[in-house]
């Protein structure tokens, strides 16, 4: 190729300076918004070209490098994760106004995964917004009511038999547990039936199908890669759906098929059952029988994003909670020892339901205060739907306000020595004077966690039942302290042992 007729450049210099100025552009595009929180007089850790604050978060994990901006800058301050200029706010009476005073401004979540997630579970209400988020809402809260919770604790209690057939059986040849690993094969048997309807034993078969399409969904590494790949290349984030990629298609088939089988049971047996998909079944419909009777119904493809969302939020998120309380039971025996005094007075013999846990205050004070440690969901965000002001902050429509729920959870301001398990924090008295945005486990406002109080149902009613028959001690492979993945708040396995009360 000539230039100007003058000078002939060989083809691999054009090439060299093609990539050359892709590069450059792609560096540019990458960092364009990086004086945002500069104009916006919002303090925050320095940008690096192209990966923004993303390496703190790589290195550290989210948790821990939420605590350490929170840490150096405050309670209000500015990250970039790549090219996404994200505010973080952790001021308690900023975050009232988020979550409930201009909850309008604040209705969606960012969508990271949205474009590569299987067409057919697109529709989460996790992923779902405005009216569209709002009327599917609608339709699942009466499954969380006090009536449904009743009738799933035999199915709870079900799961809880096989769970401490399990612990006897281990007692008895002297084995250590990973209970993080059993735990989670409970709550998985305790969602296949208060869900689906299926009587599982996943305890006791590792090699259940269920068991098995569960874990392609909670495998963190495909995951990764998919968030990673839409942050360094946002303007590719829908080219894995379009090219039919998915780490999770022939899992996204299974649970279709199982939630198209129980739909079908639902239909041609009304009435006979008292899970989610039967409740999901009697808000089926089409979109014409909606008009008519003037009530929502969902559709078959719908449903089945409800139920798959029925499923990631509460097997994992329960069963890691779980263990952070048992592992805790474990290094403070004073305190599993009043926590076993209260279940004997409270309960003795009687098998726990949804109304006798909740005399079990103590364990409760026990689980909230594990839920501060260790919030699932360590941060939640929301997008600003409009230019809005929170406090004297002006935010700009489309921008990403991040919650450090983690941070906030482990502020000594709020919390006098953090770091220590302190279940007194939670007394009558202790919460009365609590601000409530300054635990956050399950959000706040319209848009908290749908199935909070089947979450604390069930493990007061597992953990209940362990206690009644075992005490948990260490075993000489306990590690102390627990290992906890960078991803989140997740315990790496943990391994203990029971003995049997006398």
């Amino acid at each position: 190729m000539e230039v100007l007729g003058l000078v002939d450049i060989p083809t691999w210099l054009q090439w060299l300076m093609l990539l050359v100025g892709t590069v450059i552009a792609y560096v540019v595009y990458m960092s364009w918004s990086y004086n945002t929180f500069k104009h916006m007089g919002i303090d925050g850790p320095p940008p690096l070209p192209v990966v923004g604050n993303l390496r703190t978060l790589l290195k550290e994990g989210i948790v821990k490098a939420d605590e350490i901006f929170y840490k150096k800058y405050g309670r209000i301050f500015g990250t970039y994760e790549t090219c996404n200029p994200v505010l973080n706010i952790a001021e308690p009476n900023l975050l009232k106004e988020i979550f409930v005073k201009d909850f309008n401004s604040f209705v969606n979540r960012r969508l990271i995964l949205s474009n590569s997630i299987d067409e057919e579970l697109s529709q989460m209400l996790t992923l779902l917004k405005d009216d569209h988020w709002r009327n599917v809402r609608n339709v699942m809260t009466p499954t969380f009511s006090a009536k449904k919770l009743r009738l799933m604790t035999p199915m709870i209690n079900s799961a809880a038999d096989r769970l401490t057939e399990n612990i006897e059986s281990k007692i008895a040849t002297d084995e250590d547990i990973d209970i993080h690993k059993l735990l989670s094969a409970f709550t998985l048997d305790v969602i296949a039936s208060t869900g689906f309807g299926l009587q599982l034993d996943t305890q006791k078969n590792p090699d259940d199908p269920f068991l098995k399409h569960a874990f392609a969904f909670r495998d963190s590494k495909s995951v990764a890669f998919l968030i990673v790949f839409g942050m360094f290349l946002p303007f590719l984030s829908r080219v894995p759906r379009l090219l039919g990629l998915s780490f999770t298609k022939d899992a996204t088939k299974f649970f279709t098929k199982a939630t198209k089988d129980a739909l079908e049971e639902r239909r041609s047996n009304p009435g006979v059952y008292a899970d989610f998909m039967n409740i999901m079944a009697e808000a089926g419909g089409s979109e014409k029988e909606g008009k008519s009777t003037g009530k929502t119904v969902l559709t078959d493809s719908e449903i089945a994003s409800q139920a798959v969302l029925f499923f990631l939020a509460g097997y994992d998120t329960t069963a890691s909670t779980m263990t952070f309380v048992m592992y805790h039971l474990v290094i403070y025996p004073e305190i599993c020892d009043k926590v076993i005094e209260e279940i004997d007075d409270k309960l003795g013999e009687t098998v726990p339901d949804y109304d006798n846990v909740h005399e079990l205050t103590y364990l409760e004070m026990c689980i909230n205060e594990i839920m501060r440690l260790y919030p699932l969901a360590s941060r939640v965000d929301r997008v600003a739907s409009r230019d809005v002001v929170i406090g004297n902050i002006k935010i700009p429509k489309g921008m990403t306000v991040n919650i450090p729920i983690g941070a906030i959870q482990r502020d000594p301001e709020f919390w006098p020595e953090p770091e220590k398990f302190i279940p007194e924090r939670f007394t009558a008295e202790a919460k009365a004077k609590m601000d409530p945005y300054v635990f956050l486990p399950f959000g706040a406002g319209p848009r908290n966690c749908i199935g909070l109080r089947l979450a604390f149902m069930e493990m007061k009613m597992a953990i209940a039942r362990m206690l009644q028959n075992f005490r948990p001690i260490k075993s000489p492979n306990t590690k102390v302290p627990i290992e906890i993945l960078k991803s989140g708040n997740r315990p790496n396995g943990f391994v203990m042992k029971f003995e049997k009360r006398k």
